[in-house]
């Protein structure tokens, strides 16, 4: 019996401004078995921070139209939660984006940064 592949998705996400910080966020998921996990790659990192879903909320909008997605992931630092991304989505458009550092308690907003995404990246200038 042959499975699906994993499929793959990433976008790229910038909180503007002066300083910006620019990230890629990467999602891995398989349909038949409805697994997914993720991670994100900061601009100039050498290394990227995996993600686990914490949850999942999905909510019907207009008939013919792609469910709004709500979920959060939780950061995996040296094996230790560090903080959470929570994303809203709609199809392929993020809406929401919020990184929550546990320790400092400071929250981020980034937003889509549909320019920058080449065919499987972001090409940061």
């Amino acid at each position: 019996m042959a499975r699906e592949p994993v499929q793959v998705d990433f976008r790229c996400l910038t909180t503007g401004g002066d300083r910006p910080i620019r990230l890629e966020w990467r999602l891995f998921s398989e349909v038949e078995s409805d697994w997914s996990a993720a991670y994100v790659r900061y601009k100039g990192a050498k290394h990227v921070i995996p993600l686990v879903l914490l949850s999942t909320d999905a909510t019907p909008t207009a008939p013919g139209r792609p469910s709004e997605v709500r979920s959060v992931w939780l950061e995996v630092v040296g094996g230790k939660i560090s903080g959470e991304y929570a994303v809203t989505s709609q199809g392929a458009n993020i809406y929401e984006f919020v990184y929550k550092n546990y320790k400092s308690g400071r929250a981020v907003s980034f937003f889509q940064d549909n320019e920058v995404a080449q065919e499987s990246k972001c090409q940061w200038n």
